[in-house]
C-alpha cells in the first residue's frame, strides 16, 4: 500500500466517520418527528410533507449558497485563511439575505402555499397554525447551517455533531411532551412539534455560534470584515456559485411539484410519498458520507497547482458508491416487510403502498448514490455548476415531471406507477452524468489565480 493510498484511508476514516454519524443524527432526527406526528394519522403526515417541501426549497436554495464553501475548501488547503474568512462572511450575508426574502414571503402566502398540496380545508388550517412556527426556524436554520457547512467545508464536523445530538435529545422530549400533552401541558398536536423543532434549532444555533466566537475559531467574522469585501472578489465567487443556485432551485421547485402531483392523488398518496422521502434519505446516509469526504478531499487536491491525485481519489469514491449502492439495495428488500410495524396507526391503503414505492426504491438505489457521489460531492468539488444546472433542467424538467404530471392528470396511474416516473430521475441523471465523469471536465482548480 502507497503513501498516498494510506493518506486516502486516514482521511476517509477522519471525515466519514463523524459525518455519517452525523446524517445518522438529522435523519433519526426527521424519522423520529414522522414516527411521533404518525401516531395522529394520515393527514398530520400529510400536513408535515406540504410544510417539509416548502422548508426543502429554502433548504436547497440555501445549498447553493452553502456552494461557496468549495472555495473555503481549497482556500484552506494552499493555507490562505485571511481568504477562507472572507469567503466566509459572503456566503453568511448572503444565507441571511435569501432566508429573510424566503419568511417574508411564506408569512404572506401560508394559505395559497398549504393549499397546493392539501384540498381539505380543515387540514388547511392546521398546517397554517403549524407553518405559523416553523416559518421562524428557516431564520435560524439558515444563520446557523452556514456555520456548520463552513465547518464541515474544512474537516471539522465533531463540534456540529455534539451540538446536533443535544438538539434531537431536546426535540424528542418536547415533541413527546407537548404533541401529547404530557407532565401537565396541553396536547398541542402538530403544532407542538413545530414548537419542539423551533427551540432544539435555537439551542443548537447559540451554542454553536458561542463557540466559535468564544475560541475565535477560523469563522468568528464581524460586520465590519462582511462589510469589507470587494466586489471583485465577489463577483468570481458569485459566477461559479449561481449556476448552482439556479440547480437547488430547480430541482426543489421541481420536487414541490412532484409532491402537488402526489397530493392530487390524494392525502394516502401524498403520506406514502413523504414516508417514501424520509426512510429514502435514512438509508443514503452512508453516500452522504462519502460525497462529503470526497468533496473535501478533492477539492483540496484540486487547490494543488498540478496534482493528478484527485483523479485517483475520484475513482476510488466512484467504487465505493458503487458497491455501496447494491449492498443498501438489498438491504431494503430484507427490511421492506418489518418497516410498516414502525406505523401501527397509518391506513393499510397507505402501509401497502408505502411497501410496494420502497420495492422500486431499492431497485434503483445504485443510480441515488452515484448521483449524490458525483453531484454533491466530485462536481461541486471543482465548481462544476453549470454543468450539473444543466443536467437538472433537462431530467427533472424535460424527463421526470413531465412523466409524472401525465401519469397522474391525464392517465389517473397509481401511487407506485407515478412513484417509478418519479425515480426515473435519478436513472437519467446518473446515465448522463457518468459521461461527465468520465471527461474530468469538472475538476478546476478555483482559487489558482485569487
Amino acid at each position: 500500500m502507497n503513501a498516498l493510498d494510506l493518506q486516502f484511508r486516514k482521511d476517509m476514516k477522519r471525515l466519514v466517520i463523524p459525518s455519517v454519524l452525523q446524517m445518522l443524527l438529522g435523519n433519526s432526527f426527521s424519522l423520529i418527528n414522522t414516527l411521533m406526528v404518525g401516531g395522529l394519522g394520515d393527514t398530520a403526515i400529510a400536513i408535515t410533507a406540504a410544510v417539509g417541501q416548502i422548508s426543502f426549497i429554502l433548504g436547497m436554495l440555501l445549498t447553493a449558497i452553502y456552494g461557496i464553501s468549495a472555495y473555503i475548501t481549497q482556500f484552506f488547503g494552499k493555507e490562505d485563511f485571511i481568504n477562507v474568512k472572507k469567503t466566509f462572511g459572503l456566503m453568511l450575508i448572503s444565507s441571511l439575505i435569501l432566508s429573510s426574502i424566503v419568511f417574508m414571503l411564506v408569512s404572506m402566502f401560508k394559505a395559497p402555499l398549504i393549499s397546493l398540496f392539501i384540498k381539505d380545508e380543515s387540514a388547511i388550517a392546521y398546517g397554517i397554525q403549524y407553518l405559523s412556527v416553523i416559518v421562524f426556524v428557516f431564520l435560524i436554520n439558515a444563520i446557523k447551517d452556514v456555520y456548520s457547512n463552513a465547518l464541515g467545508s474544512i474537516g471539522k464536523v465533531k463540534l456540529t455533531l455534539i451540538v446536533g445530538i443535544m438538539a434531537m435529545f431536546v426535540n424528542i422530549s418536547l415533541d413527546y411532551v407537548l404533541i401529547y400533552g404530557k407532565f401537565g401541558f396541553p396536547r398541542y398536536g402538530i403544532v407542538g412539534a413545530a414548537w419542539s423543532t423551533l427551540v432544539s434549532s435555537m439551542l443548537s444555533a447559540i451554542i454553536l455560534l458561542g463557540y466559535v466566537y468564544w475560541n475565535k475559531y477560523y469563522f468568528n467574522v464581524t460586520l465590519k470584515e462582511i462589510l469589507s469585501i470587494r466586489w471583485k472578489f465577489t463577483r468570481k465567487i458569485y459566477i461559479t456559485t449561481l449556476p448552482l443556485l439556479f440547480h437547488e432551485g430547480m430541482w426543489s421547485v421541481g420536487n414541490m411539484l412532484y409532491a402537488v402531483a402526489f397530493g392530487h392523488l390524494g392525502v394516502a398518496a401524498l403520506a406514502t410519498y413523504q414516508l417514501a422521502l424520509t426512510f429514502n434519505g435514512y438509508f443514503m446516509i452512508g453516500i452522504f458520507g462519502f460525497a462529503y469526504a470526497a468533496r473535501v478531499m478533492i477539492g483540496e487536491k484540486l487547490s494543488q497547482v498540478d496534482s493528478g491525485e484527485y483523479l485517483i481519489y475520484a475513482r476510488k469514491f466512484t467504487r465505493i458508491a458503487l458497491y455501496s449502492g447494491v449492498i443498501v439495495g438489498a438491504l431494503i428488500l430484507l427490511l421492506n416487510p418489518y418497516i410498516v410495524y414502525l406505523f401501527p396507526n397509518i391506513s393499510i391503503e397507505v402501509l401497502t403502498s408505502f411497501r410496494n414505492v420502497m420495492v422500486i426504491q431499492a431497485v434503483v438505489m445504485i443510480m441515488f448514490f452515484l448521483n449524490n457521489l458525483w453531484i454533491v460531492g466530485m462536481f461541486r468539488a471543482g465548481g462544476d455548476n453549470m454543468y450539473t444546472m444543466k443536467l437538472i433542467l433537462v431530467t427533472t424538467w424535460l424527463i421526470a415531471l413531465p412523466l409524472v404530471f401525465a401519469g397522474v392528470y391525464i392517465f389517473h396511474l397509481s401511487v407506485e406507477i407515478v412513484y417509478m416516473m418519479f425515480v426515473f430521475e435519478e436513472v437519467a441523471k446518473a446515465g448522463i452524468g457518468y459521461f461527465r465523469y468520465r471527461s474530468n471536465k469538472w475538476a478546476r482548480n478555483l482559487v489558482r489565480n485569487m
